[in-house]
């Protein structure tokens, strides 16, 4: 599945795109999407839309679909195109799922696909139709308000401790690595006070997007707080995740926001920390790169600091 990252403007898209598999010429007419209309707060509202003629649903993270949903199967069912010159049909198979494949309630093993229908996996429940612009653009505005931090267009704190939970548990299971960055801007409270909450706010979008040009596709970032940003980095050891930090750290430090006629200039404090094994929770996990930034910021400011690991 390809995240599809937040950019700062005032368009913003949240449609996943599954790339085509089997596809004979690679191209196809087929078009339909599915919109989750039921699961976990990191699914919810998602859309998928996939031009391909095969796609699998599943927890795996090689699926096309993967859900956060511990009651489905790792492959959970998968959904076909039979395409003549006639007429197209879409049909779901159950893939000897552990909880089962229901369609509008009722437990399949196969099933042509009717647009409108509710297939229900596990907890999650999507909903199949023939792909609709205005239906499309509706579910993934609704996406927008429920995820996105409308000061800033990177996602808002509920759904980046959501995304936090959900690396956690993919790092466990899988043995994988991952590592955070929380960042504070240094004395913000004195750009509000000095030049008005008006320029506080253009320095915070311009923050988020300085941070946001410096992230791989596969990174999440969100606001935390106030002046506060954390970032995930999947797949990234510590020093990885240091040393990006510190090139956000150097450019937002050569930067300037020009409001009013005035040059405003400040720097941010940085903490990082990595999944370990020995890690119980996120919250254990946050408190490190929590403690780190906390060392950053009272030990000079405009520096980043690494947590302090369990030995091996």
């Amino acid at each position: 599945m390809k995240r599809t990252k937040i950019a700062d403007t005032e368009e913003l898209t949240v449609v996943d795109e599954v790339k085509p598999i089997h596809s004979k010429n690679g191209k196809s007419s087929l078009n339909f999407m599915i919109t989750i209309v039921q699961g976990s707060d990191i699914d919810f509202g998602k859309i998928y839309s996939f031009p391909g003629e095969t796609i699998c649903i599943g927890r795996d993270r090689n699926n096309e679909i993967q859900l956060d949903d511990p009651k489905v199967s790792k492959k959970h069912c998968e959904i076909s195109a039979i395409k003549t010159d006639d007429f197209e049909q879409f049909i779901i198979k159950d893939l000897d799922s552990t909880n089962g494949t229901y369609v509008n309630g009722q437990s399949i093993s196969q099933r042509i696909l009717s647009t409108g229908d509710k297939i229900k996996l596990g907890e999650t429940v999507i909903c199949f139709n023939y792909k609709d612009e205005i239906e499309e653009e509706y579910h993934a505005k609704l996406f927008t308000f429920a995820a996105v931090d409308s000061l800033t267009n990177l996602y808002n704190r509920r759904y980046i401790l959501n995304e936090m939970e959900n690396q956690f548990k993919i790092a466990r299971r899988n043995n994988r690595l991952f590592s955070l960055i929380i960042i504070d801007i240094d004395d913000f409270k004195l750009i509000n006070d000095t030049f008005g909450h008006q320029a506080g706010d253009e320095f915070l979008r311009q923050t988020a997007s300085t941070i946001n040009h410096a992230l791989r596709e596969q990174d999440i970032c969100g606001r935390f707080g106030g002046e506060e940003f954390l970032i995930i980095l999947p797949e990234t050891d510590i020093e990885g995740a240091f040393q990006l930090a510190n090139r956000i750290r150097k450019r937002i430090e050569e930067s300037e926001l020009l409001h009013n006629g005035n040059s405003i200039k400040a720097t941010i404090s940085a903490g990082v920390s990595r999944f370990d094994s020995r890690i119980d929770s996120t919250k254990t996990l946050f408190e490190m790169a929590d403690h780190a930034l906390y060392d950053a910021k009272y030990s000079g400011k405009n520096k980043v600091i690494k947590a302090v690991h369990l030995s091996s």
